[in-house]
């Protein structure tokens, strides 16, 4: 899929991350994720990782960037999780400065001295509170400039109010974020909600150091290396639990059980697997996990879906649960699998109101093959945008429980020192029009996990029995397993099988 924008625009989802994959906090029916007694209320996701989107239009001054859509969840492996469009940081194409801002000087003066052109019309107030701060503040190591301009910028885009979405990244943040969508993370490998007064585990990737020291999706860091988090902002937890591997870090662990702990970790380099399957025991029902839209995911699931295919599927299990989303010509790619040519997969609107329908691909390989998706309250951003897609065409029923909510699409706007502001240009809406920021995607059949259940694998799934499988606490693989169990099968094809496309090998 071709994406194209100007150069210096990159676009993402509002979804903060710092290690990504797979795992549900939800304990208790929704809206929203479970209880947790040391949850505070917070008004909105905070920002980290974001989605490309299509090319539809040209947008004048932008990079040659895919779009990318606001998630809402803190990737704590560490990186703070963006999502590039095809052609930009993440696959290592160049990264264009904005425009510089015309000179000011700061010559003595009123508050209007030397006031850039289309400036706010009291801006020149801001002059006069920046000298202040700067004659007056009684730490003078606090006034480096770039402490200031970053302050600065943090509090004007603040201002917009896109809580979760819009955002400033420093330099650091963006090579974290770009690295997250090649897969390469340094780091424990845990996936945050950061919307809380205190990090809540999201999601734990299979065989990471967070895993193999025994953090569970639901747990809450509570302190690193002895500093609480509560009153952290989440650039500063990202910076404090991110490392070089081999090196360690201390964690302060709230349970979901109550219990607590003090965790040594030793952060390592972490591969994200994209995409696993397995067959659920004693069926033929393929479960196929997509960890996050990273670059090639959907390539990757297109040959898993055809190895599932070839070794005799009915049926497919998509599991979306603790999905931050990322690229979202990925979303797209992976949707055309299932849909028909032309098929809605997302519409878009622009701060004109103009809408843009973002149509299937065309050429599915399982256009008939029985489908159900699960979701939870991590699926986000292009998480979301799948599994609207297949449930808003009839494609797919949707198991489990309401999604993240991210519904604006974010361009990253390079600036000339390497920070970056994503920023909201797009919001989009489900094949049949409705919008989903802070409401989610709410499933055609809920069910929640029990307070100790976590999703299975498709890794353990390989290794369980029939039996182990009933009494897995996964009730909502269970519930899936049940729907495609008693769905009829697919009429047989009435032309020659030809007709009924199916590769022999992953492209």
């Amino acid at each position: 899929m071709s994406t194209s924008s100007q150069p210096g625009e990159h676009m993402y989802p509002d979804h903060p991350a710092v290690g990504v994959v797979p795992d549900p906090l939800s304990h208790a029916p929704h809206p929203g994720p479970a209880p947790h007694p040391r949850r505070v209320p917070h008004p909105g996701p905070v920002p980290v990782d974001r989605l490309p989107r299509p090319a539809t239009h040209d947008e004048g001054g932008r990079g040659r960037f895919g779009p990318l859509l606001a998630t809402g969840l803190l990737v704590l492996v560490f990186l703070a999780g963006l999502v590039v469009g095809q052609g930009g940081i993440a696959s290592g194409g160049p990264v264009a400065a904005a425009d510089p801002s015309p000179a000011v000087s700061h010559a003595p003066g009123g508050p209007r001295d030397a006031v850039p052109d289309n400036a706010p019309e009291d801006f020149g107030v801001f002059w006069e509170a920046l000298r202040l701060v700067q004659d007056r503040y009684v730490d003078p190591t606090r006034l480096g400039d770039q402490n200031l301009t970053w302050g600065a910028i943090r509090g004007m885009v603040d201002a917009l109010g896109d809580t979760g979405h819009t955002a400033f990244l420093t330099p650091d943040e963006v090579r974290a974020q770009s690295d997250q969508l090649t897969g390469r993370i340094s780091g424990i490998g845990v996936m945050v909600d950061a919307r809380s007064g205190v990090p809540l585990i999201i999601s734990v990737f299979d065989g990471s150091p967070a895993d193999a020291a025994g953090l569970r999706a639901g747990d809450l860091i509570t302190s690193v290396d002895g500093r609480p988090t509560e009153r952290s902002t989440v650039s500063e937890v990202i910076e404090e639990v991110r490392g070089e591997a081999g090196t360690t870090v201390t964690l302060g662990i709230t349970h979901r059980d109550g219990s607590t702990a003090v965790v040594p970790i030793v952060r390592a380099d972490i591969d994200v697997p994209q995409v696993t399957w397995a067959f659920v025991p004693g069926t033929k029902i393929a479960d196929i996990r997509l960890a996050q839209f990273s670059q090639g995911v959907a390539d990757a699931f297109r040959a898993a879906l055809a190895d599932a295919i070839d070794q005799g599927a009915t049926s497919v299990v998509l599991d979306l649960r603790g999905d931050p989303g990322g690229l979202v010509d990925q979303a797209v790619a992976i949707a055309s699998m299932f849909l028909p040519q032309g098929a809605t997969v997302y519409r878009q609107h622009d701060r004109t109101a103009q809408e843009t329908v973002i149509p299937a691909l065309g050429d599915p390989i399982a256009p008939d093959l029985p489908l159900v998706v699960l979701t939870d309250y991590g699926s986000a951003s292009s998480s979301e945008i799948l599994a609207a897609a297949l449930r808003d065409n009839d494609r797919a029923q949707v198991i489990g429980q309401r999604t993240f909510g991210t519904g604006t699409v974010l361009n990253l706007f390079p600036l000339s020192d390497g920070s970056a502001i994503l920023l909201g240009i797009i919001e989009w809406l489900t094949p049949d029009g409705e919008g989903i920021f802070d409401v989610g995607i709410s499933p055609d059949i809920e069910v929640a996990l029990p307070a100790e259940g976590v999703p299975t694998a498709p890794s353990e799934l390989a290794e369980q029995t029939r039996k182990e499988f009933r009494q897995s606490l996964d009730t909502q693989l269970q519930r899936a397993v049940k729907v495609l169990t008693s769905a009829r099968p697919p009429s047989p094809p009435t032309a020659a099988p030809s007709l009924v496309p199916m590769p022999s090998s992953a492209p």
